[in-house]
């Protein structure tokens, strides 16, 4: 597996904020989200370096630093081969497992094996172009409760793609997927209250009443910035 980074932290995002943490960093990604804050796991342009370890040996990391909740992240995780092992090994020591991914992969042998999947599509603003339906319908099937679609809001043109997506698609106000809404991090960091404050406003507006909607703030951004390995 090709592993940038393993460290223990807080989770800094979703519904999980606050809970302490094992991150596995992932090299290696299939899109170039213009505000994206892992930059450095792109590619080795990008001055991404990384080990390349055996399940065993990532088990082994993990396990040390004690932490229940693991989150495996990149760059893209989904792009490890060996991803359903690492996880039905790290199931086996009664871990909390999250998948961090954009939502481009789905790999149904991954299903049963990941207690929260923390789905990230990208919208407008993130540059990527448009939003790859067959994967995002594959995961409106998964339980409710084991799943969170978090969005990065960079303005309006966002919103109104985020509003036209999840009302062509049933499924989230039916079933109540929650929806996390957050500022993009360069546009919040400049003012972090009122950035949240704007994605508040527009959070009661009535075309969204329908759909849980949560606005929340990256926590590890309020705390340490841009900085790496918390």
């Amino acid at each position: 597996m090709n592993v940038m980074e393993i460290y223990r932290s807080v989770q800094g995002e979703g519904t999980l904020m606050g809970v302490p943490t094992t991150f596995v960093r992932f090299f290696a990604c299939n899109l170039r989200c213009s505000w994206c804050d892992t930059k450095y796991s792109w590619s080795v342009r990008e001055g991404g370096t990384w080990e390349a370890l055996s399940v065993d040996t990532v088990v082994e990391r993990i396990l040390a630093l004690g932490a229940r909740h693991v989150v495996l992240t990149g760059g893209e995780p989904m792009l490890q081969r060996d991803l359903p092992a690492l996880a039905h090994t790290l199931r086996g020591h009664n871990l909390h497992l999250t998948v961090e991914t954009n939502s481009t992969l789905f790999r149904p042998e991954l299903v049963e094996l990941i207690n929260l999947w923390s789905l990230s599509p990208k919208l407008h603003g993130a540059g990527t172009g448009a939003l790859r339906l067959e994967p995002l319908r594959q995961f409106m099937q998964l339980p409710a409760a084991h799943q969170q679609w978090k969005f990065v809001i960079t303005g309006e043109d966002d919103l109104a793609q985020l509003l036209s997506f999840v009302s062509a698609h049933s499924a989230f106000a039916e079933r109540q997927l929650p929806l996390i809404w957050q500022p993009e991090g360069r546009w919040a960091e400049q003012n972090y209250a009122e950035a949240l404050e704007w994605l508040a406003e527009r959070a009661q507006q009535p075309a969204w009443n329908p759909f849980f909607v949560r606005v929340l703030p990256q926590m590890h951004i309020l705390i340490w910035g841009q900085k790496r390995l918390v």
